[in-house]
């Protein structure tokens, strides 16, 4: 290139572009890395689909668990809805480890949290009564009385087949003193209104068919009133008592006619402890909007909570009941509020390294600049030394030679204008010294 000051252009440029790329380029390789470890830490993004277990199509389990899948479909996520016998089948199968179900409903009461650890509960969703239909030519009036009885007890693998089983075990009715019809509602109600049984126990809401279809058949059938509600709830916690009013089932038929006092656990909401927190809170945004209206035991609001729960209260569920959603998913859509809560994770090392590289990084591009000039103070040091003593003119003029030299790469090092008065000012010294030794040769010269 014939243009020297071109090519000094260039040099200049290309040094200064290669300087800013290591320098600048290391930070940004520590904050990386800084970002990429972080990272290791942070929960992956939720799975797009999760799989939940219910109950029968006709059952009360089924239904919620289609709102709850429209619920994540508005929010991008698909739940794959199965259905099953009911609670002990779903307990079953969320307990298997195989499994590739996380979530189900429960109904309370059904096992003991010790001996299913990998479970927790998400929320109580509602109370589901025990309804006691009975021939009332039996004039029941403990569940005593059914002993000899034929009695439809809810089907295998339902919480009502445990939870009944239970209670008339307390009271001295078994399989070997009746007969039990291991058969739910739906297959019972006729056997019940045909005289077939001589009682049905079911548990679902008041406005459940059968419910309805058996209140209403006042001539051959009565709803038990639970006389002893008070003493089942104190030995089995889980229970509730509550107080069905008059025409609670149907007010133009005033059905029933009287309060009727029933017991009830509540439903939960049961997950595996491996299901991604981002879902365990969707999860509860569905059972606040679907449960949260009440009914006709329970307040509105008093549905979702923390109580009469089958299992450890999950953490994530703990903060929703204590202090609500997540402040991002309060104003955000769902998918953008938990990729933001990633991001706020991954900000703390950023924010973290970002202040200290700012303030070492443009020091140490100075230091770099100015090393280019201050490296030669070492050799014209020396020369320096040797200088203040020096007598011989041979080798005066080769330490000349050598500054000359000096004073030409320094002249030709590439720096950015801001640090030219480092350049000319490592000329001046370069000149001084020069000048002494000019004066040795000169007095050299003299003397010859």
């Amino acid at each position: 290139m014939k243009n020297p000051y071109l090519k000094r252009v260039i040099k200049f440029l290309h040094s200064h572009v290669l300087m800013s790329f290591i320098i600048y380029g290391a930070a940004i390789g520590i904050l990386a890395g800084a970002l990429w470890g972080t990272f290791q830490f942070v929960k992956p993004l939720p799975p797009d689909k999760v799989i939940m277990v219910t109950g029968s199509e006709s059952g009360a389990y089924y239904a919620f668990a289609m709102r709850y899948k429209a619920f994540f479909a508005g929010h991008g996520y698909d739940l794959e809805v199965r259905t099953s016998n009911g609670s002990m089948d779903n307990l079953a199968i969320l307990s298997d480890p195989e499994s590739d179900v996380q979530a189900a409903f429960m109904q309370g009461g059904i096992a003991k949290a010790d001996d299913h650890p990998h479970l927790e509960s998400l929320a109580a969703l509602y109370y589901e009564p025990v309804w006691v239909f009975v021939s009332k030519r039996l004039r029941l009036e403990t569940l005593a009385d059914l002993k000899g009885r034929r009695v439809a007890v809810g089907a295998e693998g339902s919480g009502t087949n445990h939870l009944v089983s239970m209670l008339l075990a307390e009271n001295g009715v078994t399989a070997e003193n009746a007969e039990f019809l291991p058969e739910g509602a739906g297959m019972a109600a006729p056997k019940l209104l045909n005289r077939e049984i001589d009682a049905l126990f079911t548990i679902a809401g008041v406005d459940s068919k059968a419910v309805r279809e058996l209140s209403g058949a006042n001539r051959t059938v009565e709803l038990y009133s639970f006389d002893r509600a008070e003493t089942y709830v104190r030995t089995h916690h889980f229970l509730k008592k509550l107080t069905l009013p008059p025409g609670g089932i149907d007010l133009m038929r005033d059905l029933p006619a009287d309060d009727v006092t029933l017991v009830a656990p509540a439903a939960n909401l049961i997950i595996r402890d491996d299901l991604h927190p981002a879902l365990r809170y969707l999860f509860l945004l569905a059972a606040a909007k679907i449960h949260g209206e009440g009914d006709m035991f329970a307040m509105s609001g008093e549905f979702p909570n923390g109580q009469a729960l089958l299992f450890p209260l999950s953490d994530e569920s703990a903060n929703f009941f204590k202090s609500g959603p997540p402040f991002l998913m309060r104003y955000l859509p769902f998918q953008a509020a938990i990729t933001a809560e990633r991001l706020k994770i991954l900000l703390i090392p950023l924010l973290t390294l970002l202040f200290p590289l700012f303030k070492i990084t443009p020091p140490a591009y100075r230091w770099q600049i100015r090393r280019r000039i201050f490296k030669w103070y070492k050799h014209l040091k020396r020369l320096d030394m040797e200088a203040l003593d020096l007598t011989d003119a041979a080798r005066a003029e080769e330490m000349l030679d050598q500054l000359k030299e000096m004073d030409r790469q320094v002249l030709e090092t590439s720096v950015p204008l801001s640090y030219t008065d480092n350049v000319y000012s490592l000329r001046v010294h370069i000149r001084l010294i020069r000048t002494r030794l000019e004066r040795i040769v000169e007095k050299a010269g003299s003397a010859g």
